[in-house]
């Protein structure tokens, strides 16, 4: 198991910036929506992204937005969940997932980091969940 100091060196503020893209890009919208403005404004110091877990409106079917909590990340959040995810004896989630967060840290380079291409949409979304909530909740 690589040591935090590893992991915060390899799991760069980029790598950690691109897991939290691909999540929002298609990971985590069954269970997160847009944040608001007011959220985003709700922003405390040394954190760096907004999650909104819940739903949101939707015009068609007449439903209103509706949102459980608000989560606020940092890279370092980030890399404590890629952490946990790596350990081989993580309890997270199934082969595929873990797979996918081991071969990352294999293909890893001094000058980027961890190869986050191998974070699929599926993988972030367990990764972003495990930072906000320490277990994996949806999916």
């Amino acid at each position: 198991m690589p040591s935090i100091e590893q992991i915060k060196t390899y799991v760069t503020d980029q790598a950690a910036q691109d897991i939290i893209d691909i999540a929002s890009e298609g990971g985590i919208t069954y269970w997160a929506t847009q944040p608001t403005d007011e959220e985003f404004a709700g922003l405390p110091e040394g954190k760096a992204w907004t999650i909104a877990e819940g739903t949101g409106a939707d015009p068609y079917f007449g439903d209103e937005r509706e949102v459980d909590a608000v989560h606020y990340l940092s890279a370092d959040d980030v890399r404590e969940a890629y952490s946990r995810l790596l350990d081989l004896d993580q309890e997270y989630v199934n082969q595929e997932y873990h797979g996918y967060v081991v071969q990352s840290w294999l293909d890893r380079d001094e000058k980027d980091g961890i190869d986050a291409a191998h974070i699929d949409a599926g993988t972030a979304d367990v990764l972003v969940q495990v930072a906000c909530f320490d277990e994996v909740r949806y999916g």
